[in-house]
């Protein structure tokens, strides 16, 4: 007591002082639990893996006996060779597909153009195993065109391995890079294009010696990732590949997974490791070319696209309308033979609900445990989502380096990699998630987080500063501020994000495929197990459900973004 007889204040707790520090600036404290629960579900699963991958199988003693073993062994080398193989085929195929038609759409308006463009944008609703299951339903051993072929003599040679692969993961990505090149042309001043040609340069030589050196970041992205989505896929080349006749990185590291279960997952953590360095190197590598190799424009942005008549924009719109349509035949031969009548493996032309039948009654829990675990992961991305990619855009510091880093992971490290490395680490207390609902939409929800962070971050860097320092004077506290000031202005980048984020949580397989368990089994499982199983008619009937419930929820967001103009799906 003092002097006066008057209690001095107690100091406030620090607990009190916590809260008050929030209070003052809750975006700070959101990025520091982001970054614990990153370095939780992100960082600790991988490591434990990178770890593992150096402990002897045989042995048990710290070293490179497991990295000796894989690369001293023909079938690990030849996995390595396909996984490669594969990546570069379907790369160069999607590249072949994609960037024509970014070109196309970019720099010309012809007749069908809003149409195709929406069958490109509906073409990303499928997930890669199912345009695989169509391409055998149409060129396998009992497929409708190689029994069409066989029966006038003709027989065709097998759509198993490496080519039909990188088909079926090309015509499952291509989107990517007419979605990534046409955002680069659309930055490309055609002056520039128009200067080259006056001086005598023609249309291809214009391409090659102005236009693609301008857009050669946007194309290394693009390839970079098409490259990495078929090298970390599991679906296709699991069906495709049928299984040890044609073994690639996802699929060996998985069956190597389920051989050790129970035991120290040696093999498996190596396979893992070493798709994780391809990655890795691989990202490293496309962003120091891209800085060294790349062109600056600083001259504006491009002109509006040319309007072709007559005959030039028929022929422009009706080549572009083939090249999507054969680029979305495995949708549509999945979505028509499911109404179609099975006799053995052989699909009759006869209408029929049977399969669908079938495939309700064998559904079980699959489709509810797909709504409700990629419903709450969207959620959680929504939320989490918009307000890192908020502080991303905003903050500067080693934090916001360290978060964006962090969520940028799992988007490079292959599902695969990621499910084992929970399975491996979360299997027992302190937390012991494996074989829970919990798990699975966590993983759903750090695979996917990038998507909304860097919607997110994208428009609030197109919003005035000013706006918030408004807010702020009028005695808003940050969290109201963002609430009434930032949310309604980043609504499109949520939608955006939301949306794409949406189809990818919805189709997810390779990440789930490790750890669901008969309770926690979803749609992409069960349509993946059929398609193994050899019952056409309802692997079908699965992945048209699958299909359909994605392309529904896609809906909902386009009726979201309100007006009519932005009701297409060019937003996307």
């Amino acid at each position: 007591m003092s002097a006066t007889g008057i209690a001095a204040p107690e100091a406030p707790s620090w607990p009190a002082r916590l809260l008050r520090g929030i209070r003052h600036d809750p975006w700070s404290a959101i990025a520091w639990a982001t970054v614990a629960f990153m370095l939780v579900f992100v960082a600790w699963p991988l490591a434990e893996l990178a770890r593992q991958s150096f402990i002897g199988q045989e042995s048990g003693r710290f070293g490179l006996e497991n990295y000796q073993t894989f690369f001293g062994s023909s079938y690990f080398r030849r996995a390595l060779f396909n996984s490669l193989t594969v990546g570069v085929l379907g790369t160069v195929i999607a590249l072949a597909i994609g960037l024509p038609l970014a070109l196309a759409f970019a720099r010309y308006d012809f007749a069908g153009k809003p149409w195709i463009e929406v069958a490109i944008l509906l073409s990303m609703l499928s997930p890669p195993f199912v345009g695989a299951y169509a391409w055998i339903m149409l060129f396998g051993r009992s497929g409708l065109v190689t029994e069409a072929a066989r029966g006038i003599g003709i027989e065709l040679p097998p759509i198993y391995g490496a080519f039909g692969i990188a088909l079926a993961s090309a015509f499952a990505l291509y989107p990517v890079v007419f979605l990534v090149v046409r955002g680069g042309l659309a930055r490309v001043n055609r002056t520039l294009e128009d200067a080259a040609a006056s001086l005598g340069r023609g249309r291809i030589g214009v391409v090659r010696t102005v236009t693609l050196p301008l857009i050669l970041p946007s194309v290394l992205t693009a390839a970079l990732l098409v490259f990495l989505g078929i090298i970390s896929d599991f679906g296709t080349p699991s069906i495709l590949g049928e299984g040890e006749r044609f073994p690639v990185l996802a699929t060996l590291a998985f069956s190597l997974y389920l051989s050790e279960i129970g035991a120290e997952p040696g093999m498996a953590a190596t396979t893992c490791a070493v798709l994780v360095v391809i990655a890795m190197a691989l990202v490293v590598a496309v962003r120091i070319f891209s800085t060294r190799r790349s062109v600056a424009d600083d001259t504006g942005g491009g002109a509006p696209p040319i309007r072709l008549q007559g005959r030039a924009g028929a022929l422009l719109g009706f080549g572009t309308a083939v090249l999507v349509a054969i680029a979305s035949t495995p949708q549509i031969v999945v979505t028509v033979c499911s109404f179609l009548e099975v006799r053995g493996v052989v699909f009759q032309p006869v209408f029929t609900l049977d399969n669908f039948a079938r495939a309700i009654d064998a559904l079980g829990d699959a489709l509810w445990n797909s709504l409700v675990f990629a419903g709450l992961a969207l959620a959680l991305i929504i939320l989490v989502g918009s307000a890192i990619g908020y502080v991303i855009a905003r903050r500067t510091g080693p934090l916001t380096r360290t978060l964006d880093l962090l969520i940028m992971v799992p988007y490079v490290v292959p599902g695969t990699v990621l499910g084992i490395g929970y399975a491996t680490v979360f299997n027992e207390p302190p937390l012991l998630l494996t074989g829970t609902a919990t798990i699975i939409v966590t993983v759903y929800f750090v695979r996917r987080l990038p998507y909304m962070t860097r919607a997110s971050a994208g428009i609030v860097y197109q919003i005035d500063r000013g706006l918030e320092d408004a807010a702020r004077s009028l005695g808003d506290p940050p969290l109201t501020g963002f609430r009434r000031v930032m949310a309604p202005l980043m609504r499109p980048g949520i939608l955006a994000g939301a949306a794409i984020a949406w189809v990818e949580v919805f189709s997810e397989l390779s990440a789930s495929i490790v750890l669901y368990t008969g309770g926690t089994r979803t749609l992409p499982i069960a349509a993946y197990q059929q398609a193994l199983s050899g019952d056409v008619g309802m692997a079908a009937a699965y992945a048209t459900m699958l299909v359909g419930v994605a392309a529904a929820g896609l809906v909902l967001f386009v009726i979201a973004r309100g007006s009519e103009r932005e009701r297409s799906l060019g937003w996307l």
